[in-house]
């Protein structure tokens, strides 16, 4: 484990070093730690994988994961209120999932549901990372790139009480249990996450403002204890057996909707970090990519459904009669990138499938829709921008749905 770990480090210590060249030669972060990553994976030794698959990994990923979710929480408030598309966008993301999941059963010739509704958590969440560039892109619509923004960070958050549910389910099949019994316990865990989340986050962001006003601490001290917030809640929900990742969702929503103006970037460290873990998860995916078994063609077939068709379906239909151009419908339908939020929720099935035989059709899935998402979207972003940024951008800044 510590191998690895000291492997990971010093990969991303080099790309630290040469980050502005590649950058320059449109090498990217996730493209540099998967091809690391692939090579540290074609040695021929399996010790990294190994180290990958155990509980104390599992449990770096978790803490990941909720780093991400109260991030991306915390970005919500301040986009959510001009934009015009996120209720739309939800509601085709429901559908989106639901679509993977049917459709599932007959590409990939299974009958397990929770097996199903784990492989459609996995491929659908989408994530700016490997197309950042949409981000700033200005052929773009302002409006778009909100929408999209919001989109991938609250598709997070809603995915996680669902794989966790789906997880629970899956066990439970296995075990010739009442498969259905699992929701009574994800509902509980739910619950008993609105009652950690919530207070904690409400008590961080009246707390630092109050502390903040008063001049009792300084901008340094204020990004450590934004840091705690998360990693708190997450430990204290998973100690009372709720759900962690929907905990610390819930913990960032509520500080950032209590919380008074903070100088100097305050959820810049947080940010930072989860910016960190991340390039290890692409190291990770490069390494298992060319030392996991051979993708059989319906994987990759299931792959390619979710970043096309069970994307850009629900989508189009949940946009129609907004006030969206049709550009913007395309754009919309087309840019939804996958990501770190894939790379965590296969990392997650992966580790609590265990032994399972599913395990392989888990981790296929997860690298046929991230490898393939880098390759699509990053170079097809900017191509849908340049072919119809200019029809987007005579589009009504704001509005309602």
């Amino acid at each position: 484990m510590l191998l690895a770990i000291a492997l990971t480090m010093a990969v991303i210590l080099a790309w630290a070093c040469v980050s502005g060249t590649l950058t320059r030669w449109s090498v990217t972060e996730p493209v540099a730690m998967i091809i690391a990553g692939a090579v540290v994976g074609l040695t021929d030794d399996e010790w990294l994988l190994e180290s990958i698959d155990t509980s104390t990994a599992l449990r770096v990923v978790e803490f990941g994961l909720a780093l991400f979710l109260f991030s991306d929480a915390t970005e919500i408030r301040e986009r959510i209120a001009p934009n015009t598309g996120v209720t739309r966008m939800l509601v085709a993301f429901g559908a989106s999932l639901l679509l993977a999941t049917v459709a599932g059963k007959f590409v990939l010739n299974l009958d397990s549901w929770p097996l199903l509704l784990i492989l459609a958590c996995i491929v659908m969440p989408t994530d700016l990372v490997p197309a950042q560039s949409i981000l700033r892109d200005n052929r773009i619509t302002k409006r778009v790139r909100d929408t999209l923004n919001v989109e991938s960070g609250l598709n997070d958050g809603l995915v996680a009480p669902v794989i966790l549910f789906a997880l629970e389910a899956y066990r439970r099949a296995i075990d010739s249990e009442d498969a259905l019994g699992a929701l009574g316990h994800a509902l509980s865990a739910v619950v008993k996450s609105v009652l950690v989340g919530v207070p904690i986050g409400v008590a961080a962001g009246v707390g630092l403002s109050a502390a903040a006003a008063r001049g009792w601490t300084d901008p340094r001290a204020v990004r450590c204890g934004i840091l705690a917030i998360p990693v708190l809640t997450f430990a204290m929900a998973i100690s009372i057996d709720g759900n962690g990742f929907v905990a610390a969702f819930l913990a960032g929503i509520a500080y950032r909707a209590t919380h008074r103006d903070i100088p100097d970037e305050p959820l810049e460290l947080t940010e930072r970090l989860g910016q960190f873990l991340g390039l290890g998860l692409w190291f990770v995916v490069g390494a298992i990519a060319v030392a996991g078994p051979w993708l059989h063609w319906t994987v990759v077939v299931y792959g390619l459904l979710a970043l096309t068709v069970f994307r850009m379906v629900p989508t189009w239909i949940a946009l129609i009669g907004s006030r969206f151009t049709r550009a913007e419908r395309v754009m919309l339908c087309c840019l939804g990138p996958r990501g770190v939020a894939s790379i965590v929720f296969g990392l997650l099935a992966m580790n609590s499938m265990a032994d399972s035989p599913d395990t392989e059709l888990v981790v296929g899935a997860t690298l046929v829709v991230v490898c393939a998402s880098i390759l699509l979207h990053g170079i097809g972003a900017p191509l849908v921008a340049a072919r119809l940024g200019r029809s987007g951008r005579g589009a009504m800044a704001d509005g309602s749905d």
